[in-house]
């Protein structure tokens, strides 16, 4: 995703769509919302509490903490540590003197005896975390100064820019291009609306933004691509009321090959891989033929033959899809492979993977990172 430089009250403007068509109510997260703290002098900003743990005797305080988009606590400390589970949005945990770590649901914080600290959602997403109260028969929370709205630009500045130099190694309508694939493939349709903007702002007309969510649909299913869809309509028609008319683009050309779509397909399908169209049937082919005769007429005649996006960007939408997806390795090699024989370097490669970790986590980059290194030390 084009890395953004942030000033927060300006990202608070530009993500309205994204952010506040969400309320704490509707918020998606697996835990109770709670009851609002706020206002509280130890957090800027909107904040729910919902205990989890009934049973005393377990001694063990849980609860479920919701922080709205550019809420945080201050600066503290546990006598005798914490354990932060991150379940829903997006958040940042920072400890003094450290760069701010960027949370994504699953992520596990530790945080030790006496670190000063401080945790909260991002600018422009709501973010939910478990605290763990560790040893709470001699633990006490110690608060100390706010975190500022300085610290809390530089702590999120430093976050988002951390790839923004390897990352320009794509240009700005192919990181566009990374970014509404890879949430499309999630289904993360609130970030989604952010990754439409930054689309158009590339300069990207919303035929072809529309191309890549269609594209998408092959990788991850009807549904996500429909949603996708609709939140692009959404997006286009909120900018519109808003004074931006978007350039709506030219339709795809009309085919004019009267060979068979299956004759088309396996053909784009040698000049996209670099294996001959005769090769032996291997693999899906043989046992399960009708599959491998879809992939060749629908797949790589009737989308890869739309000329709204080059086959090179058809490829890295399909990557960063199947990055959304997640588990899908294999696939992911596979389609790796023909980004490079397009054109598409390893470094190029790597970057989609930096946007895909700063916008879905590492749980979704670092299973791809590996078969990434495992292409390029065969070459």
């Amino acid at each position: 995703m084009k890395i953004k430089i942030l000033f927060i009250t300006a990202m608070m403007a530009i993500s309205s769509i994204a952010v506040y068509a969400q309320s704490a109510e509707n918020f998606r997260q697996p835990y109770p919302l709670g009851d609002k703290l706020s206002p509280n002098p130890n957090f800027t900003g909107e904040v729910w509490l919902a205990p989890l743990s009934e049973k005393e005797e377990l001694n063990l305080p849980m609860a479920n903490v919701t922080f709205e988009p550019g809420c945080r606590n201050s600066w503290h400390s546990h006598k005798a540590g914490q354990i932060l589970i991150a379940t829903a949005g997006i958040g940042y945990y920072q400890e003094k003197g450290q760069p701010a770590r960027r949370l994504f649901p699953g992520d596990i914080v530790e945080i030790a005896p006496g670190v000063e600290h401080w945790h909260g959602a991002a600018p422009d997403s709501w973010f939910a975390h478990i605290a763990i109260t560790t040893n709470p028969q001699e633990n006490a929370t110690v608060w100390l100064s706010t975190v500022s709205n300085k610290q809390y630009e530089e702590a999120v500045n430093g976050a988002e820019t951390r790839y923004s130099e390897a990352n320009r190694v794509l240009a700005e309508r192919e990181q566009a291009i990374v970014a509404v694939a890879s949430y499309t493939g999630k289904g993360d349709l609130e970030n989604l609306k952010q990754a439409f903007v930054q689309a158009l702002d590339a300069g990207m007309t919303v035929n072809e933004i529309n191309e890549v969510v269609i594209h998408a649909y092959a990788y991850c299913g009807f549904p996500r691509s429909l949603r996708a869809i609709q939140t692009l309509m959404q997006v286009v028609e909120k900018r519109k009321a808003d004074g931006i008319t978007d350039v709506a683009g030219r339709e795809a050309s009309i085919v004019t090959d009267n060979r068979s779509r299956y004759e088309r397909g396996c053909d784009v399908l040698a000049e996209i891989s670099g294996i001959p169209a005769d090769a032996p049937k291997a693999g899906y082919a043989l046992f399960a033929p009708t599959i491998e005769r879809f992939l060749k007429e629908h797949l790589f005649a009737d989308l890869f033959e739309r000329d709204l996006l080059t086959y090179r960007e058809r490829e890295l939408t399909t990557v960063s899809v199947l990055a959304g997806v997640g588990g899908v390795e294999p696939m992911f090699g596979s389609h790796a492979a023909i980004c490079m024989h397009l054109g598409v370097t390893p470094e190029q490669l790597s970057a989609m993977l930096n946007i895909v970790e700063m916008n879905l986590g590492k749980t979704y980059s670092e299973p791809l990172r590996k078969v990434l290194n495992q292409l390029t030390e065969k070459k």
